[in-house]
């Protein structure tokens, strides 16, 4: 288990979205066969687990928290303090335009997903993913991802193109895409209005 402020900081335990007991752990198990064990992470604020099955292993901890990605557990940028692992929510700075969701641990930002919404329309833009880099593999970008789609229930989802580096091309491989990738984003008149395209370009 974290200790308080341990890895403070940085994400030294993996993390993934989610509410509630976890029925798998990152890494495959079944917990019901495996077993699991709850505690609690000072570090992050939030529920840790110990798959049993992973732990049983040498070389491995089998730790990883859940950090709950609904829009309700997400919070603004003034609500932010020294401590904790917060979704914090950055406004679009006109109706439809780009906002943002980042991971911050504390006052330090480990990550960002940049989105348009339009609630007119139902139409939702991923423009951009940017994780730090001694964050990666560490289930960042996942809860980012589940945040924003939180934030886009029941929109239609389109994204930019996937950049062509092994990194981008790996994580979006295994976690699957927002509407078509290979495709251009198809803004509606109110994102093309609050500038989504140059943006998207």
């Amino acid at each position: 288990m974290t200790g308080a402020h341990q890895g403070w900081r940085t994400l030294k335990v993996p993390i993934r979205p989610g509410a509630g007991k976890p029925t798998h752990c990152p890494w495959g198990h079944d917990l019901a066969v495996g077993g699991v064990r709850q505690s609690w992470s000072q570090d992050y604020r939030a529920p840790e687990w110990v798959c049993e099955a992973c732990y049983a292993l040498p070389g491995r901890t089998g730790v990883w928290a859940v950090i709950d990605p609904a829009v309700e557990r997400q919070v603004p940028e003034d609500s932010v303090d020294e401590y904790g692992l917060r979704l914090v929510v950055v406004p679009p700075p006109t109706p439809a335009g780009i906002g943002a969701v980042r991971l911050c641990l504390g006052h330090k930002i480990l990550g960002e997903i940049r989105m348009s919404l339009c609630a007119t329309d139902r139409r939702a833009v991923l423009v951009h993913l940017h994780i730090d880099e001694e964050c990666r593999r560490r289930g960042a970008g996942r809860v980012l991802v589940a945040a924003a789609e939180a934030r886009g229930i029941d929109f239609n989802w389109t994204m930019v193109p996937i950049e062509r580096d092994p990194v981008s091309i790996a994580f979006w491989a295994r976690l699957g895409t927002f509407g078509s990738a290979s495709a251009s984003p198809r803004p509606c008149s109110h994102q093309i209005e609050a500038g989504v395209i140059p943006a998207c370009d």
